[in-house]
């Protein structure tokens, strides 16, 4: 099966919405919640549609679906801007066969290219360890939430940063 990687179009909006909806479907709740949320997120102006990716089969059909939207970290001293994955999701029977892994590298390079530098995320531990994240403790970076039960995950783009955020993550009103 070829699998391709592109921008969203208005065109895939809808599809995308659903295909988020399927992916959640053993998860009702969730699956409201992530396709509300994209929804509201691709209203707001700090929209970037370069940060969100989705993977199409042969059949030109959304089968997986990746979102970045800006967060700000803030210390007595400075503010920064970084980035959380807001949405994630792929197919049910695709899952473990590498489309997350491909979906988060798109997105991660594509905020590379618009230099940012950071990516924090606070689900889904297991997963995000393995594709190179690390417990954002450790690096002076911490949730607004304080949630310990889902400790914030942090991915640095950049090998040697002169200037790393540090303090407390603050997501944007419309995702709280």
């Amino acid at each position: 099966m070829q699998i391709y990687l592109s921008t969203l179009t208005e065109v895939d909006y809808e599809e995308s919405l659903n295909s988020i909806e399927e992916n959640y479907d053993d998860q009702p709740e969730a699956s409201w919640q992530e396709k509300a949320l994209v929804k509201k997120l691709r209203k707001s102006d700090d929209y970037n549609y370069e940060l969100e990716v989705i993977a199409k089969n042969e059949q030109n059909k959304v089968i997986g679906h990746a979102l970045l939207i800006e967060v700000s970290v803030t210390s007595e001293e400075k503010k920064y801007t970084a980035l959380t994955i807001a949405s994630l999701s792929v197919k049910k029977e695709l899952r473990n066969q590498g489309l997350g892994k491909a979906l988060v590298q798109a997105v991660e390079e594509r905020a590379k290219s618009q230099d940012y530098t950071t990516i924090v995320v606070d689900r889904e531990q297991d997963y995000f360890k393995k594709l190179g994240y690390q417990l954002a403790s450790e690096f002076g970076l911490y949730s607004e939430y304080g949630d310990e039960s889902q400790p914030l995950l942090v991915k640095f783009l950049w090998d040697n940063l002169i200037d790393p955020p540090i303090g407390k993550v603050k997501y944007p009103s419309i995702m709280r």
